[in-house]
């Protein structure tokens, strides 16, 4: 990875993109590939961010990374100036205990902390208890002290996140809060850029796609109207190094074991022999994780978008999804650009994607 998408993944990463309010996400990726002459490039109307690569090829490739990650909305605010929240996507409430949280208030950033009962206020039953398990028994303070002067600086549904940024980690492993996924929406654009230049013999189309975290919206509406005969998602998956009984669940995924291609009923072996074979071209390791049924992710609405694209997934490995503190290797991110890329580029025009005749 050179120090151009770098900088662009450290940027993007700084920015909140809550479900719902991906725009400064989005704008950032969109100057990356303005700059880089990328053409067909829009923001559509739900805020999908796309272009298109020899848009008048008869085979088209969508590839797609959502750009949202959890976060929260301000959802009441009480006499005494503090505010409690409602989850955006799949929160885990004792996850954000003490936890500071900034929140894209009327006039910028407001900063403000989850907080918490001190021990010595507790009585041992209480103690007992390892975390706030629902949000209505956690309040935000963000230093006001009555609703009114809360309501100067946010409103009711103002969009927030944790604020958690980026921390280097030993073995070029970094850790970050929302990873998942805008390292996915990261990499189709690093990869919409080096392929700029190329002559391709598809039609592709990329996606950095809105709100996959409440129910894959962006990856619906965008497949329905790209229509592609071939889909490329590219997103996380659960490392299992760090929690060794996950393996028995998720496989013995690693962080810096190389990408993830996903294995199953829901993805097209055709494009799991042609990554597989590319990726073994380019020298590149990869592994391979077992889904016996449908995905949460953006593959699932591109295979039932219309009448159903063949699909592929390429997934980075993720440890403490959903968390703050969500760890990732670099070296795995750069080596999916780098798949990601030579799985195009080896794709024919003419690919017969139907399943052996008989």
């Amino acid at each position: 990875m050179d120090q151009h998408a770098l900088d662009l993944l450290q940027a993007l990463v700084a920015l909140p993109t809550p479900t719902g309010f991906e725009y400064d996400g989005m704008a950032l990726l969109s100057q990356y590939l303005k700059k880089a002459a990328v053409p067909n490039l829009a923001i559509d109307v739900h805020g999908n961010l796309r272009a298109c690569l020899n848009p008048d090829a008869p085979l088209r490739v969508m590839i797609e990374g959502h750009c949202d990650e959890i976060g929260f909305m301000v959802q009441y605010i009480d006499d005494d100036g503090f505010l409690y929240m409602c989850p955006l996507g799949g929160v885990t409430v004792p996850l954000v205990a003490a936890e500071r949280i900034v929140i894209q208030g009327r006039n910028g950033n407001v900063f403000g902390v989850f907080g918490v009962r001190p021990p010595h206020l507790m009585s041992a039953k209480d103690r007992e208890k390892v975390a706030p398990q629902e949000f209505k028994d956690i309040a935000v303070d963000i230093g006001a002290r009555t609703r009114e002067e809360a309501l100067e600086l946010v409103d009711l549904g103002s969009p927030a996140v944790v604020d958690a940024g980026w921390r280097p980690l030993a073995n070029n492993r970094v850790a970050c809060r929302g990873f998942d996924n805008r390292i996915g929406a990261f990499i189709v654009t690093e990869a919409m850029r080096r392929l700029a230049g190329e002559k391709l013999p598809v039609a592709l189309h990329m996606v950095a796609s809105v709100q996959e975290e409440i129910g894959l919206v962006g990856g619906i509406t965008t497949a329905y109207d790209i229509n592609p005969h071939i889909g490329l998602c590219v997103d996380v998956t659960f490392a299992a190094d760090a929690q060794k009984d996950g393996r028995k669940v998720v496989g013995d995924i690693r962080l810096g074991g190389g990408p993830v291609i996903g294995v199953g009923p829901t993805y097209h072996t055709t494009l799991n022999r042609l990554i597989t074979d590319a990726a073994a071209a380019a020298k590149l390791t990869v592994q391979r994780q077992v889904r016996g049924r449908g995905t949460g992710t953006c593959a699932w609405a591109m295979r039932l978008s219309r009448s159903g694209a063949a699909v592929a997934q390429l997934s980075i490995p993720l440890r403490y999804m959903h968390s703050p503190v969500e760890v990732l290797s670099l070296d795995d991110a750069s080596q999916t650009i780098d798949l990601l890329c030579a799985a195009i580029r080896a794709i024919p025009a003419d690919i017969d994607l139907r399943p052996p005749q008989p």
